[in-house]
């Protein structure tokens, strides 16, 4: 019982903490490690009224989530990030509550009239089209070329041309960096259907699951979206990667966060010693997928809603990393 009664007291200056200037370097992580104390305080509460409390008014316990978000939303050092992730929490009400309780209604209710109070963000901008380095875009092109010179040889025979033509001068190309952003440039260039037909048979190759995770660590989150949006058959794979990539992270409850697991080259994907992809990393990946327009965003978000459901389709923060990803993405 002291035990308990020990770790509700810090527990209950938390509304203190939420009014005060601390909050001023919150960002939406810190402020869902708070709230998460603010549930905790309402569990301590429930395990503390089953037992004798020693007489001790524990209300504040119970009501800690409700009145550290009220708190939270009359203070204003509170930036604006941090701001809007509680805003659309409290709104947002958790599945199996009624929301009983005047306290609960005064904190929605109050986030309702400050939501209404903001003006709205603008639209965001259609995807556009990376902009490829003239250096860069000419090295892709003279790449493209070379390919379609192998292409018409190997068609002089009689046979036509033959996929394995380019794939086989790809093959005796030296493995670097420079290659993959040469690889990523051509496809961005018109017409699609000849870097589908030159390129990507390589770049997909059956067997090769370490060229294609080399070629999409290396190349930035936009480009790989825009590349999933314009060549459908590169989604499956990338979504391939992405789930590999997040299987690997792992929950560290005492910092609220996801790390890397350390894993090697779990869920089959990738080469043993690459480094492991971080949260914030795949966020950014994610998140730039969710940027781009119908169907690509439709089906990216179908992924996750899969992801989330291989691992028990929970709600609760800290027990899918897939789980996070919808939260925070929406």
């Amino acid at each position: 019982m002291e035990a308990l009664l020990s770790e509700a007291e810090p527990l209950q200056g938390l509304v203190a903490v939420a009014r005060s200037g601390l909050v001023r370097d919150w960002d939406a992580a810190t402020l869902r490690r708070a709230l998460g104390w603010g549930r905790f305080a309402q569990h301590l509460h429930g395990r503390l009224r089953r037992r004798a409390a020693g007489g001790r008014d524990l209300g504040r316990l119970r009501r800690c989530p409700e009145l550290l978000s009220l708190a939270l939303l009359g203070n204003p050092a509170l930036p604006p990030p941090a701001y809007r992730h509680l805003l659309r929490g409290l709104l947002r009400l958790p599945a199996g509550e009624d929301g009983d309780g005047l306290v609960p209604l005064l904190a929605r209710r109050r986030a309702a009239a400050q939501l209404l109070g903001l003006h709205p963000a603008p639209p965001s901008p259609p995807p556009v089209e990376p902009r490829v380095p003239p250096p860069l875009r000419a090295l892709a092109q003279l790449l493209l070329s070379r390919l379609r010179e192998e292409e018409e040889q190997d068609g002089e025979g009689g046979e036509g041309p033959s996929p394995s033509s380019s794939a086989a001068l790809l093959d005796r190309l030296p493995g670097s960096p420079g290659l993959s952003r040469a690889l990523a440039a051509a496809l961005l260039e018109p017409p699609p259907a000849a870097a589908a037909r030159l390129v990507l048979p390589w770049l997909l190759q059956r067997g090769s699951p370490a060229r294609l995770a080399a070629f999409c660590r290396l190349l930035p989150a936009p480009w790989l979206a825009w590349l999933c949006g314009r060549y459908p058959e590169l989604r499956a794979p990338y979504w391939g990667l992405l789930a590999a990539w997040g299987s690997r992270l792992r929950y560290h409850p005492r910092r609220g966060e996801w790390r890397g697991g350390g894993g090697g080259s779990g869920g089959g994907e990738g080469e043993a010693g690459e480094a492991p992809v971080s949260w914030t990393e795949l966020r950014g990946r994610v998140g730039c997928l969710l940027e781009e327009p119908e169907p690509l965003r439709g089906e990216t978000r179908t992924q996750l809603r899969r992801l989330r459901a291989r691992d028990g389709d929970f709600e609760v923060r800290g027990l899918s990393v897939w789980t996070d990803l919808l939260l925070d993405l929406g």
